[in-house]
């Protein structure tokens, strides 16, 4: 617990500078935008991902502390602050079992790099790019991001690509294995007012081992988005809907082995 304490007390120091400049909001939790942060403009961003529904009793939160900088002119980057924790029956799906209880921590680095405008151009573009790194787990992630405003509605799509190592031990013997991850997120907002929006996020996700396609999902759900005078929110609550390979229920319509059933991420962020 006292990790979490240390981790929540950054986030308290944090807030003590907020003032009323205008944020650069998010319409979408998992969907990216776009948009960057003008240049020498800073924010902090907080996600927390809710993660349930296994065979067997399992709950998960992921939580980043984000500070957000504009660069320059159409380039921004991001420093994180990453921790996971997890409970879960030890022995799965076997009976027997017992509360198991895990954390880890990691640190990454995001750049985003606007190309076209959303708006003033036909359609915006960018590019971005993340590296994470931690004790037992090193990714790097490179997105192209697209999206359009028009008639009051906002379209985002995102492909992206991920290649994670990942190290543990085995009775005394060094494991190491590699993943190599795809995903398409498509985001749809009606723009209600300035301040308000809502519609829905879908996710496809891909997981390659050996080159070989072993798990692959398609999620789905609502989302809504606040903003005022120098912060905002966004909640989304996203299900699986269908497993594609990988699937482990008896109706062959979920992979609750890779995957969650469900996942609700809320991200809160001011600008300083």
């Amino acid at each position: 617990m006292k990790r979490i304490y240390i981790f929540f007390s950054f986030v308290l120091l944090s807030a003590g500078s907020l003032n009323t400049a205008i944020s650069n909001e998010r319409r979408f939790s998992y969907t990216y935008e776009t948009s960057v942060l003008p240049r020498g403009a800073r924010e902090i961003e907080l996600w927390n991902t809710d993660r349930r529904g296994r065979p067997y009793f399992y709950r998960r939160l992921d939580q980043r502390i984000e500070y957000e900088t504009g660069v320059a002119n159409n380039l921004m980057s991001a420093f994180y602050l990453n921790y996971s924790w997890q409970i879960n029956d030890s022995n799965g799906e076997l009976p027997g079992g017992s509360k198991a209880s895990t954390y880890s921590v990691s640190i990454s680095n995001e750049w985003k790099y606007k190309l076209m405008d959303r708006v003033a151009d036909p359609i915006g573009l960018a590019l971005y790019a993340e590296g994470s790194t931690g004790p037992d787990e090193s990714d790097i992630e490179a997105k192209l991001l697209f999206d359009k405003e028009v008639d009051g509605f906002l379209f985002a799509l995102n492909f992206a690509g991920e290649q994670e190592w990942a190290y543990d031990v085995d009775n005394g013997d060094n494991i190491f294995n590699t993943e190599l991850k795809s995903e398409i997120n498509l985001g749809i907002a009606y723009l209600v007012s300035h301040s308000f929006s809502f519609g829905i996020e879908a996710r496809q996700q891909n997981v390659a081992i050996d080159k070989i396609i072993k798990h692959s999902s398609l999620f789905a759900g609502p989302v809504l988005s606040y903003s005022a005078n120098g912060w905002w929110a966004t909640l989304t609550v996203m299900p699986q809907i269908k497993s594609f390979r990988g699937a482990t229920t008896q109706n062959k319509q979920l992979d609750l082995d890779e995957y969650e059933k469900i996942q609700t991420r809320l991200l809160f962020s001011f600008h300083l």
